[in-house]
């Protein structure tokens, strides 16, 4: 094998902490050897993995893709080494995660029971916002988001990315007969004034400027709702459980894509609850 598990290692954390200072503190090593590590990792791969830039090292495809797989194999070690430490007493108490209510409804709540099954003193508690909570005030300990610029003061792993879709109802569908008519003249459901900032309000401003028809909601869930019940189209993200049964308007690609991040204060680094919780995370996406 060209790569080490130790190799992939130092890769996750140049990801995860973009500085060789930061990364060399949470290996344990000196900068100069992290430096010459990944150094030693490019040269073995054949390509650069990172650009460097005074703001830090920012992780290129390759190196976010093999940062992924470096996060699975520390949530494996970080399971190993609960189960020879006997009863592991990290997996108690509460564990706070602030998420949006689509997330909530279509990746966590799914498969939740089985993660109480697996960690029953694990206690939960879910705060639904579309908007970033600050956790360096600690009011929630992680925070499970989709955006393309995660905060500077969190940490994190990227879990993947989310093509988002335009999608209706086949009732809906069905009801305008074989001829498709214009975007302008079919009804629209849209994020409402408090998610002004979510990228379907832009895309629609711009393809859309005077449907014939409206409704507006303040809750994407709500949203997803309507759609489902066949009032009119809209957009959402392409998850299996959330765009089961509904229809993808069109023959377009993604309307856009955005990350998903599983992001936490940096003095959570190493937490066996969070890392519990983004194994669980992984699994429900990829089922």
């Amino acid at each position: 094998m060209k790569l080490s598990a130790d190799d992939l290692l130092v890769i996750m954390h140049l990801t995860r902490e973009r500085t060789l200072e930061n990364a060399a503190l949470a290996l344990g090593k000196d900068t100069s050897s992290v430096f010459r590590g990944i150094k030693r990792i490019e040269a073995k791969v054949g390509e650069p993995l990172f650009t460097r830039s005074r703001a830090g090292f920012k992780p290129l495809p390759l190196g976010l893709a093999l940062c992924e797989q470096a996060e699975q194999i520390h949530a494996g070690l970080s399971a190993a080494d609960a189960l020879l430490g006997g009863e592991d007493t990290g997996l108690s108490g509460p564990l706070r995660v602030t998420t949006t209510d689509l997330l909530l409804q279509s990746v966590i709540h799914p498969h939740l029971a089985a993660f109480r099954e697996a960690h029953p003193n694990l206690q939960l508690e879910f705060n639904v916002t579309n908007n970033f909570e600050n956790l360096s005030e600690r009011r929630y300990d992680v925070a499970l988001r989709p955006t393309t610029q995660p905060p500077e003061d969190m940490i994190g792993m990227r879990l993947g990315t989310i093509d988002y879709k335009l999608v209706a109802a086949p009732s809906y569908l069905d009801a305008l007969g074989d001829g498709f008519p214009d975007f302008q003249e079919l009804t629209w459901l849209i994020p409402g004034d408090s998610l002004q900032a979510h990228p379907a309000t832009e895309w629609f401003r711009e393809k859309v400027p005077s449907p014939a028809s409206m409704l507006r909601y303040d809750s994407m869930a709500m949203l997803a709702g309507g759609i489902r019940s066949g009032l009119g189209v809209g957009i959402l993200p392409d998850i299996p459980t959330l765009l089961d049964g509904l229809r993808i308007v069109g023959e377009q690609p993604a309307i856009y894509q955005t990350d998903l991040w599983l992001l936490y204060h940096p003095s959570n680094r190493g937490n066996p609850r969070i890392t519990a919780f983004d194994g669980f995370v992984r699994g429900a996406l990829s089922s």
